[in-house]
């Protein structure tokens, strides 16, 4: 439950009664009474690189996960991590009889992942290395007033992605262009001008073989991408028209596929006969063909908007191809002007919930304040809207010097009607920005990054001709695309850049020479005039609207216009994701051109789709605890010893070796996790062995010889995270015992609930010996009847014999022999415990 103000820990200490004498015994090794416990911080946070390690940079908190303390009594007090990612555990008052809490200064700390939460997080691997995560359940001391802190992680495996992952970008050629490029793929760390100062990106389809496409989604489980028509002016679909879905496989070297029909999703024909002009095709962008495409997290269902009749379509992505959609839904009208105005496009996955991005048109009213920008999440059921903003905000001019036309600095509503064509032009330039929300990504903390398409650029190009029929002039499109951030709140919702919490970057000497009041959370959105930083260009917004994150980066990448500087050229643009420096502010650093002037014959129009990149199975783990089970109850109490030292060994089910390590200070162990030497295969068999004869027992009470330790009870109660996994061997060496294990099945698993515990077998008293007679028994009388050795129902020792008998004093040296006993071991349990690492920040 909730905490009410801060835990507190309760310094009431445990006592142990003696016999009929009524002693009293501290426990050694407890606080008592007039020393207060310190402070425990019990922090999760949520973890990009399955390291094991804290990543104080990348790391961020994680809300809502459940905390519960457990006293060596079995007392509890439990919380929730606030929006800092923490519960903490403040000592009681001990002159505050209303104060109860825990007692004993040595508790269990568990840390669990409730609903809804755990619909996508788990716990994260852990690790023995330097400043690393706390397994779910950890053991702390904080008597005597010392402080402690116990620091776990949690993630999402689908976030996992390879350090040398790759970008996938399609490009998209017009009716003048030369490109035959349709998809292509490069090193997350390229920059520089293809092919002057890098190499070029790889080549994974042609425009022979899937035409003109922008949707775009990574299959890490079949090592794929799905390929999307896309409908776009001057530029024609592929063999297979333009309601076609393809599969290409990642690492080249194969033809892509024919994979999917999205039905009706394409009405109007090119003219394919006459592509410079396509005058029939002026209308059809952003209302036909496909949109984004986006893959469920566990890969098994392929997403796409129906750009035509505004529907979520979905397929089964587990085969080689779909025949039919397995689904179709339509996306509701967020209240636009008018239900026609409606214009979904964009999808993403985040967090096992799928996004749905579109915009309001204002097509039928053509007023700039109709036009707003929605996202839906969808989870499998219905649409709850979770973002909606107007898109009436002043921007970066589209072309320097063209101020005076607020067309250039505004978002416009769509038109693409024949009769306002000449309204188009500014200083004989096609410039009319129509937002398309065609692309999104989800930063660590949950913000969106918004990429906004410039649709009229679909309609477009580089030296097409106009539409009109009696008019064949050339025709040169400007861009005017965007990258904004809304910035999560730690209580839900969003904040736009600019408002509330999330900031405005735009300062002069960054944001390109924009006008004051321009909001930029990502100034360095700006043509870098010649590749110089300090001279700003011409185009104040160059972005081209697809956007893509990779968690374990510090960048956002776009698609870009110009991005190094050169004219009429496109790449991609890089931004850091803390301070929206991009491309404009260090064209070299940030920035990769890898078309080259108006080699697509869309120039500054743009020219490419969506990206996406190669996220990949996140390995596995499993491992936890070696512990000393004073108590031999088989149970991971609070305040018991941990074991350091112990040789355990990992055995595949050949009985092979196949690992081995030893528990650190902390008795802990791992296998498999990212960067161990042996990684696990999902769902396969093991044996862990644990060789406890090589532990340090210097923690354990008498400091007992390794040799002599002994397997608990195993599988003892309700807890699995709580037990001792191995069934203590009868031969052999007593002190090295197996548990088999099944790996965890899915990706990203970790199972850290594969513990041993051990304890010192009790030497069994000497059997008494009988007191002599004081006089040998009269024959004519009977012998008297020995006392019973348990108690009657009543609870009091029954039996005949001399005078004692009567009082209950009977056997008075077995009686003192026992008081004395249970106090050595009352001692000894409470004795138990580790001293817990004082933790580094």
């Amino acid at each position: 439950m909730p905490l009410r103000r801060l835990l507190r820990v309760g310094l009431s200490s445990l006592l142990l009664m003696g016999g009929a004498t009524g002693t009293i015994a501290t426990s050694a090794g407890q606080a008592g009474a007039s020393t207060s416990d310190g402070t425990l911080t019990v922090e999760t946070l949520r973890d990009f690189f399955g390291t094991g390690v804290i990543n104080t940079t990348m790391d961020v908190p994680q809300r809502g996960m459940k905390v519960d303390v457990t006293d060596p009594a079995g007392h509890h007090v439990n919380g929730v991590t606030d929006a800092t990612g923490k519960v903490v555990v403040q000592p009681s008052d001990p002159s505050d009889p209303s104060d109860k809490g825990l007692s004993g200064g040595r508790y269990r700390v568990d840390v669990t992942v409730p609903a809804p939460y755990s619909d996508y997080l788990r716990a994260a691997p852990a690790s023995t290395a330097a400043n690393h995560f706390d397994s779910f359940t950890s053991f702390v001391d904080v008597s005597g007033g010392k402080d402690a802190s116990v620091i776990t992680g949690v993630w999402d495996a689908a976030d996992y992605a390879l350090p040398d992952s790759r970008y996938f970008v399609p490009v998209q050629n017009g009716g003048s262009g030369t490109d035959t490029r349709a998809l292509v793929a490069f090193g997350t760390g390229a920059r520089g001008n293809c092919p002057d100062k890098t190499a070029c990106p790889d080549v994974l389809d042609t425009q022979d073989q899937v035409g003109t496409t922008f949707g775009l989604a990574y299959d890490k489980d079949r090592q794929r991408l799905f390929q999307a028509e896309f409908a776009r002016r001057y530029t024609k679909y592929g063999p297979d028209g333009g309601d076609a879905i393809y599969t290409v496989p990642a690492g080249g070297g194969g033809a892509p596929k024919l994979f999917a029909k999205v039905p009706g999703a394409s009405v109007t024909p090119h003219d394919t006969a006459r592509l410079i002009k396509d005058a029939g095709f002026t209308d059809a962008p952003g209302k036909e063909s496909i949109g984004g495409l986006a893959l469920s997290e566990d890969g098994s269902t392929l997403y796409a908007v129906n750009l035509h009749s505004r529907s979520l379509v979905s397929f089964d992505a587990t085969g080689a191809a779909a025949s039919a959609p397995r689904a179709t839904v339509p996306i509701p009208d967020p209240g636009c002007a008018a239900s026609g105005d409606w214009r979904p496009f964009g999808l993403t996955t985040h967090d096992n919930t799928l996004y749905v991005g579109g915009v309001c048109d204002a097509e039928s009213t053509q007023k700039r304040d109709d036009l707003k920008a929605v996202v839906y999440a969808y989870d499998g059921k219905r649409f709850t809207p979770v973002l909606t903003h107007a898109l009436t905000d002043e921007r970066g001019n589209v072309l320097s010097g063209d101020a005076a036309f607020p067309q250039a600095h505004f978002w416009n509503p769509w038109n693409g009607s024949l009769k306002d064509w000449d309204s188009f032009k500014v200083n004989g330039t096609m410039i009319d920005p129509q937002p398309e929300l065609a692309s999104m990504a989800f930063a660590r903390d949950g913000s969106m990054v918004l990429g906004f398409r410039d649709r009229f650029m679909d309609i477009v190009s580089w030296g097409g001709l106009d539409p009109r029929p009696s008019n064949d002039d050339a025709e040169n499109g400007m861009s005017g695309g965007d990258i904004n951030m809304a910035c999560a709140k730690p209580t839900g919702g969003y904040d736009w850049e600019g408002t509330g919490a999330c900031p405005n970057h735009a300062t002069p000497a960054v944001d390109g020479a924009e006008a004051p009041g321009v909001v930029e959370y990502f100034p360095g959105d700006f043509f870098p005039n010649g590749g110089s930083a300090t001279q700003p260009g011409p185009h104040q917004e160059s972005s081209l609207g697809s956007v893509a994150y990779i968690p374990q980066q510090q960048w956002v990448v776009s698609t870009q216009m110009d991005p190094t500087g050169n004219v009429i050229t496109d790449g991609t643009g890089y931004y850091d994701i803390t301070t929206g420096a991009g491309p404009g502010n260090d064209p070299a650093a940030n920035a990769y051109q890898f078309i080259g002037p108006n080699q697509n014959g869309f120039g500054k129009a743009g020219g490419l789709g969506d990206i996406a990149y190669a996220a990949a199975n996140a390995p596995i783990q499993i491992g936890n605890v070696v512990w000393y089970d004073g108590d031999h109850n088989g149970i991971q109490d609070a305040g018991q010893v941990l074991l350091p030292g112990a040789t355990v060994n990992l055995l595949d089910a050949d009985g092979k070796q196949v690992a081995t390590t030893k528990t650190d200070a902390d008795g802990e162990y791992y296998f498999g996790g990212v960067g161990a030497d042996y990684q696990l295969t999902p769902g396969a068999k093991y044996t862990v062995q644990f060789d406890v004869c090589t532990a340090d027992t210097s923690g354990v009470p008498g400091q007992p010889a390794a040799d002599d330790l002994r397997f608990t009870l195993p599988r003892a109660g309700a807890d699995r995270a709580h037990d001792s996994n191995v069934t203590p061997p009868t031969t052999g060496r007593l002190c090295s015992g197996q548990a088999p294990v099944t790996a965890p099945a899915k990706p990203g698993g970790v199972d850290h609930t594969i513990d041993a515990g051990v304890y010192i077998p009790k030497a069994k008293p000497p059997a008494p010996t009988p007191s002599p007679s004081a006089s040998a028994p009269s024959p004519s009388t009977p012998p008297s009847t020995e006392p019973s050795t348990g108690p009657a129902p009543g609870g009091t020792n029954q039996g005949g014999g001399g005078p004692l008998a009567s009082t209950g004093m009977a056997d008075m040296g077995r009686i003192l022999s026992l008081v004395a006993l249970l106090l050595c071991a009352g001692a000894a349990a409470v004795y138990l415990g580790r001293r817990r690492r004082t933790r580094r920040h």
